[in-house]
């Protein structure tokens, strides 16, 4: 979590979230100890919110990771038939991720993909109501095209880490390979801010969300 988020406000609000179930807190602990990136507690709680709000049944996931978030959208979906499309390149997290939806009771309705996003993502024919964006960020502006060609009209696209440890806002990088995250990242919130097709608001909570509606 990046400096530029108040820490005494997001412990708040994550003292204030809902009782998690043991197989998150297990998840939790684990990508802890093995330094593997997932979202925030308070974030997955948003994820699941939006869905649920949103009604959405047909989801898209571009980065698994060890599953954290997709179970967090998967208990928002899957209730009411919903379904989950899940891209991850990275094969021990997506075995994590495997075990996981077997231990959740999920497995049958997840298509977890092993791969490169940039090559599964343009053989999927959607149409999706709902895209979580969390892979490389450089590859961001690569992926926008193609998440709004498959969204559907009034379907929400969501990019997590916005602002990528502060570095987008401030400029500051802390590694000179970060240089062209930071700088893509940028691009990619001043054209959604501005598509013809996308209405966006960029949010302060976790490492910055943006949150755009196909029109």
């Amino acid at each position: 979590m990046s400096d530029i988020i108040n820490h005494e406000v997001m412990d708040y609000i994550r003292n204030l979230l809902p009782p998690r179930d043991e197989l998150f807190l297990e998840m939790e602990r684990e990508a802890k100890e093995k330094i593997i990136p997932i979202v925030e507690p308070e974030i997955g709680h948003f994820l699941y919110w939006l869905a649920k709000t949103k009604g959405s049944s047909r989801v898209l996931e571009i980065g698994t990771a060890m599953g954290y978030s997709t179970l967090w959208l998967a208990k928002a979906v899957m209730p009411q038939g919903g379904k989950i499309t899940t891209i991850e390149i990275n094969r021990p997290r997506y075995e994590m991720a495997s075990k996981y939806f077997s231990r959740a009771g999920v497995e049958k309705e997840i298509n977890l993909v092993f791969g490169d996003a940039r090559e599964i993502l343009f053989d999927l024919p959607g149409p999706y109501d709902f895209i979580f964006l969390d892979a490389a960020k450089g590859k961001y502006v690569e992926f926008l095209s193609k998440c709004i060609d498959i969204l559907e009209p009034g379907g929400l696209l969501i990019a997590e880490d916005v602002f990528m440890r502060g570095m987008v806002i401030t400029g500051d990088i802390d590694k000179r390979r970060n240089k062209t995250a930071m700088l893509r990242l940028r691009d990619y919130l001043k054209i959604v801010s501005s598509h013809p097709q996308l209405n966006t608001v960029v949010i302060p909570i976790g490492d910055g969300l943006a949150i755009s509606t196909k029109t």
